[in-house]
């Protein structure tokens, strides 16, 4: 979804695995001072070919926010122009290679969503019966089905830790300290490797944007009119 561009800066806002830009629904109305693009996984079955589908929507210049998978794509994004990143801002992610399970088989193709264990796990252990919550995750991964599931659990996810001192934007790394799929470890390697700040959202668990949208906005948009600021 494109905005006007015209007299706002434009943030792209990258999600995480099965999800879309629902996961960003809470968080958007603290951007109104933006353009807002979403970033998807329509086009590509590598990071390489993700982030070159996702530039081609983008303006010449942009704030890129990448969550989780989506921070990986969104480095990728930098990696490939470099020049047209004003800020990066990466948030529950890491930069430790995966090791992609065998998705080609008839359980991938059954996909029916996100398992209800799985989705528990994403979330503040406060709020694994919430209902509403666990829905709104669920339907994500059922709106992108079958065929996104096995190519993204098919992606080939290197470590790129040594490459991110060449990012030349400022960068804020995020994470969160109930988080139960992403360490403060792989937080802080990336904060060191990058030079950049690390900022922990409190009694919040992996899904920050829908699970604490207030708090996020509140560390992240006052760096990036700072990392602007100091940029231009």
């Amino acid at each position: 979804m494109n905005l006007n561009t015209t007299t706002k800066p434009t943030i792209v806002l990258a999600p995480g695995f099965m999800t879309d830009y629902d996961m960003w629904s809470d968080f958007v109305p603290f951007l109104k001072d933006y353009n807002v693009i979403y970033a998807d996984f329509r086009e590509g079955a590598t990071l390489q070919e993700l982030a070159a589908s996702n530039l081609q929507r983008c303006p010449e210049r942009f704030i890129l926010m990448g969550f989780s998978l989506g921070g990986y794509i969104a480095r990728h994004m930098v990696y490939q122009a470099p020049e047209r990143v004003e800020a990066l801002i990466l948030i529950g992610t890491s930069t430790r290679p995966t090791v992609p399970p065998v998705t080609d088989g008839p359980a991938a193709k059954m996909f029916r969503g996100m398992s209800r264990s799985a989705l528990k796990r994403a979330v503040h252990v406060e709020r694994e019966n919430d209902e509403v919550l666990i829905a709104r995750l669920k339907d994500m991964g059922e709106r992108l089905g079958a065929e996104v599931f096995a190519r993204l659990s098919a992606l080939q996810r290197k470590s790129d830790l040594e490459k991110m001192h060449t990012i030349p934007c400022p960068v804020l790394v995020v994470t969160a300290d109930q988080d139960r799929l992403r360490t403060m470890q792989e937080a802080q390697e990336m904060a060191e490797a990058a030079k950049a700040p690390l900022m922990v959202l409190e009694h919040c668990g992996h899904m920050m944007p829908m699970e604490e949208p207030a708090q996020l906005a509140g560390m992240v948009l006052p760096w990036i009119s700072s990392a602007l600021g100091q940029s231009r």
